[in-house]
This record gives structure tokens, C-alpha cells and sequence, in this order.
């Protein structure tokens, strides 16, 4: 009865189209605008409306936010798969501009066969796209091309041509053609669909995962969204986000989905591990156990060359504002990740041993 669960159960991810558009971070054209127009054409309602979907749900799971879809017309009718999640619209129906939600789920499905992840998939297609625009590499394809789209993305999988460079990976393909400063990315992967322009907390946590521009670790955008702190504020932003990421360090190690977030709590954690284990704990209890889970991937991060200056957003978030005028600036996000070191305890220069 839980009123998140209801609404997943409904509509789905898909149902976040419309939210981030509304919020205006909604990453768009290659991370240059924060909505599109054809929103409408790939959110939750033309999916639902255009296609048969049914509520799919993982083993045993009360909320079951997956789609199982079935495209009922057009050049692809009778296509079924599950999906889309929200992640792949954004980045095939934004950062490539695909207008259509009956080609996103094309796009999906090639994907899916090709075995590509579909964040990456759609973040290399669309710097592509740049590439080709700039004069940078010799490739037709353009903005809301599926079929163009497709043929990349099985070179991607081929390795052939254009797409030998870009399977190795979006640092890779940007120092080859010349791209770095239009590159988006943190430790070599790409962000999901929430643009830290407007979601400060978002480019915390891209900032400072340990594997790239992660939206999961901690899934801040939840809170911001949602409104329990003002996506903009910077003053006491690190300390949610850090009680959020080691609540959801715990959900890892637990291997508890994310979107049960709203639903337990640290006491309910806290009571979980003490009836498996018979060890009675409390919230300091836990956060010292997952403070040495993110101290040792760390250390292990660090002694395998990771450069703490890495901890940082691209630089367009910081010189390119979105049409709306939204900007992250240096110096608040330098105030955020100073408090995070702090809160990590963790010196400021961020090296540990």
C-alpha cells in the first residue's frame, strides 16, 4: 500500500521522463540542454498507451516496477522485451534524441542482444554524433537517426570502424579524436540520466564513487527530488548524502534492492541483521561496519592508481551552463566534497592509506 510501490507498480521508471524534464535536468542533446520537447513521446503515458505493458516484478518482489512490452504498431510492431527502464530513454530519447518511445524500445532491444549497457551505449552514440558535427571523425549519423544509431552500435559490438574506438571506452575515443574538454564522464563512465547542473547532490555522488559517475551508490536524486532538501542547497547537502550512501552501502553488501530505499530504514536494518546473525547492532554499530567497507575499496581504488583528483565532475558542468542558466559552481561543489572528506574522515587531499 506504500505510495512509492503503487506508483512503480503503475507506471514504472518511465514515469521519471516527465519528472526530470519538469525539473529541467533531463540531460538532452549530449548534455546540452536539461528538457526536450518530445518528452511526451517517451514518457511513462505514450508507453503505456502505444504499446500493451504489463507490471513485471523480480522473484518474490511486492513491487514488481518492471515493464513487460510489446510494440502494437508501426515498423516494429510485435517487438517484445522487457523494458524500457527510465536510463535508456534518457539516453537514447535524450542525449540522442530519438522522439519516438516504439525506436527507444528498438533501441533497447538491439542493445540487449548486443549485450551493451544502454547508459553507455547512448552516452557514446550521441558524443558520436558530436564527433561527426565537429568534423572529428568521417561518420553519417545525426540526432534522432535510429537506423544510423543501430549501425554504430553494432560496430561498437564489432569492433569495426568508428566503433573499435568507442569500445574502449569514452576516455579513450575523446583523447583519440581530440573531445576531452566535450566528454562527459568521471573515471571513465558515463552519468545516468540526472544532470548535477541542477541535481548538486547528483554531482556529489558522481564525484565521489569509486567506480564513475555512479547514480546508484546512493541515489541522490530520490531526496532531491522529492524535495527533503532543495536540489540547489549546498550547506549541509554532504551530510545526507553521506548517511544515504552508507544506508545504501549496507543494501549492497545486503543485496537489497535500491528501491526499497524509502521503505527500510536504519532501525530496520539494523533489526534484519540482528535476527540473521543474533548480533544486536544500532545505526553507529552499521555505519562503522560499511565505513570500513568504503575505506577498503578505496585504498584498493587508490593503490591501483586511482588519482584523487579524479573525484571531480567534467568540466562542462562547471563552465557550460544549461539554457536555464543552471551551473555547478566550482567553488560550492569543492565546499561539498571538502565536507564529504570530513565526514569520511578522510584527509583533504583525499589519499588514503
Amino acid at each position: 500500500e506504500n505510495a512509492g510501490v503503487a506508483a512503480y507498480k503503475s507506471m514504472g521508471t518511465p514515469m521519471m521522463v516527465k519528472l526530470l524534464n519538469g525539473a529541467n535536468a533531463f540531460p538532452t542533446r549530449y548534455w546540452s540542454q536539461g528538457s526536450c520537447d518530445h518528452w511526451e513521446k517517451i514518457g511513462a503515458d505514450a508507453l503505456h498507451s502505444q504499446c500493451d505493458v504489463t507490471p513485471n516484478a523480480c522473484a518474490k518482489c511486492l513491487m514488481a516496477c518492471g515493464r513487460l512490452t510489446t510494440v502494437k504498431e508501426g515498423r516494429h510492431k510485435g517487438l517484445k522485451l522487457e523494458g524500457p527502464e527510465y536510463e535508456t530513454l534518457y539516453a537514447f530519447g535524450g542525449l540522442c534524441m530519438v522522439d519516438s518511445i516504439e525506436e527507444v524500445l528498438y533501441l533497447n532491444q538491439v542493445c540487449n542482444r548486443l549485450g551493451l549497457d544502454t547508459i553507455t551505449a547512448g552516452n557514446l552514440c550521441a558524443f558520436a554524433v558530436e564527433a561527426a558535427k565537429a568534423g572529428r571523425i568521417d561518420l553519417e549519423i545525426g540526432y534522432n537517426n535510429t537506423d544510423a544509431i543501430v549501425a554504430l552500435l553494432e560496430q561498437i559490438a564489432a569492433r569495426k570502424g568508428v566503433g573499435e574506438t568507442l569500445a574502449k571506452g569514452i576516455r579513450h575515443a575523446a583523447r583519440e579524436w581530440g573531445m576531452a574538454d566535450r566528454a562527459v564522464h568521471v573515471k571513465g563512465l558515463e552519468p545516468a540520466g540526472f544532470d548535477p547542473r541542477v541535481l548538486k547532490g547528483v554531482g556529489l555522488g558522481y564525484a565521489v564513487s569509486e567506480r564513475g559517475a555512479c547514480h546508484l551508490r546512493a541515489t541522490f536524486h530520490r531526496p532531491e527530488l522529492a524535495g527533503l532538501i532543495p536540489m540547489d542547497q549546498i550547506e549541509g547537502k554532504a551530510e545526507m548524502f553521506v548517511d544515504y550512501e552508507e544506508r545504501l552501502t549496507l543494501f549492497d553488501t545486503l543485496i537489497l534492492c535500491k528501491f526499497f530505499r524509502d521503505i527500510y530504514t536504519w532501525d530496520d536494518l539494523a533489526e534484519m541483521i540482528s535476527a540473521l546473525t543474533g548480533q544486536e547492532t544500532d545505526k553507529p554499530g552499521l555505519q562503522s561496519k560499511v565505513r570500513k567497507i568504503t575505506d577498503l575499496i578505496r585504498s584498493f581504488n587508490l593503490r591501483e592508481g586511482m588519482d584523487p583528483e579524479e573525484d571531480t565532475l567534467p568540466g562542462r558542468f562547471f563552465s557550460e551552463p544549461l539554457p536555464g542558466g543552471e551551473i555547478m559552481d566550482k567553488s560550492d561543489f569543492n565546499t561539498m566534497k571538502k565536507a564529504y572528506y570530513g565526514l569520511k574522515h578522510w584527509p583533504e587531499s583525499g589519499r588514503i592509506s
